[in-house]
């Protein structure tokens, strides 16, 4: 476990000749984290607008300024901003919110066709490549996709489609991640190292929501629409039903055989087919949890391994909030 005491972290930019400042000095505030739904990692920082050599911070963390974090040496964060806010108060102060190289991903749209037959890993490697963001390691096994047809869609979602599809066929969860400016596929809880999170040693606070709002108990699978409109039911699947009836309907891919059909649906029904559990946890802060990470919580009505939903490490307080499922 990481020695919150000894833990230092250091704030960097760029500026428009390549010099490093460190900010640390300046920092009044600063998080890095990644959401659940969003592609890109996020840093929020608020430093004194003081003057650095003949410009002042408001000039130097200006719009595109590369930003880095580093936590005891190692890179947590690289990221560009995106937003700048300059306020005049006794102090003065600049906040600024960056983004790492997903977030070209996640904000743009574009129009892609793919043939039935190619495998997964080759397309999301044409899309990073179209999209210019270098590529690290992709650990996909040989899932080969359907005909995959994107209009006006952001290519965040397309990857998400793609994915989907990957797991649909029993390959497992992945995650899109970037490290140190690469875009990773990464397996869904691989971490090698899985940090444990107790309530007598090192948890603040942990909350434990369970609801059926999102809950499926039946799916159904249904074919192309004939000449008059009818589309015919392929499979139906059952899960457990004691909190009622509450029905999912999917849509077959033109090339889905019956098996392709009945693995989706138990799919979902893994998925989404049992009470939704999310839980809340505040802990001292571990700077290297990312989102898709495996941890062990064991403090109050919580006792196992979690996957990390979302993350965010408060750069002051050396704190650290997690939801997990």
């Amino acid at each position: 476990m990481v020695d919150v005491l000894k833990l230092k972290y250091k704030v960097e930019a760029v500026d428009t000749n390549g010099a490093r400042i460190d900010l640390s000095p300046f920092l009044i505030s600063g998080a890095f984290g990644e959401n659940e739904g969003e592609l890109p990692a996020y840093l929020f920082i608020s430093v004194y607008n003081e003057k650095i050599g003949n410009k002042w911070l408001h000039q130097i963390l200006a719009l595109g300024t590369p930003l880095y974090v580093f936590a005891d040496g190692q890179e947590v964060f690289r990221g560009t901003i995106f937003d700048w806010t300059a306020q005049t108060d006794p102090l003065g102060s600049v906040e600024v919110e960056a983004y790492d190289n997903l977030v070209y991903l996640f904000k743009s749209e574009d129009d892609r066709y793919y043939r039935a037959g190619q495998r997964a890993k080759d397309v999301l490697t044409d899309i990073f490549r179209a999209w210019n963001i270098p590529i690290g390691e992709i650990q996909l096994p040989g899932v080969v996709l359907s005909k995959q047809v994107f209009r006006a869609m952001s290519v965040a979602d397309m990857i998400e489609s793609i994915l989907k599809e990957c797991k649909n066929k029993g390959a497992g969860e992945y995650i899109v991640r970037s490290i140190k400016g690469k875009v990773n596929v990464l397996k869904k809880m691989s971490n090698q190292d899985v940090y444990v999170f107790k309530y007598d040693e090192n948890v603040v606070s942990v909350r434990n929501n369970l609801s059926i709002s999102n809950l499926v108990t039946r799916v159904r699978v249904i074919g192309a629409e004939d000449e008059e409109g009818r589309a015919p039911v392929i499979v139906t699947l059952d899960g457990d039903t004691k909190y009622g009836i509450l029905q999912k309907i999917e849509k077959a891919a033109s090339d889905d055989s019956l098996a392709d059909a009945k693995a989706h649906a138990k799919e979902i029904l893994n998925e989404s087919g049992k009470p939704e559990r999310k839980i809340t946890v505040e802990t001292v802060d571990v700077p290297f949890i990312r989102k898709g990470d495996k941890v062990k919580i064991v403090a109050g009505t919580v006792n196992g391994y979690c996957e990390v939903l979302s993350v965010e490490h408060d750069i002051g307080r050396k704190s650290m909030r997690m939801e997990v499922k």
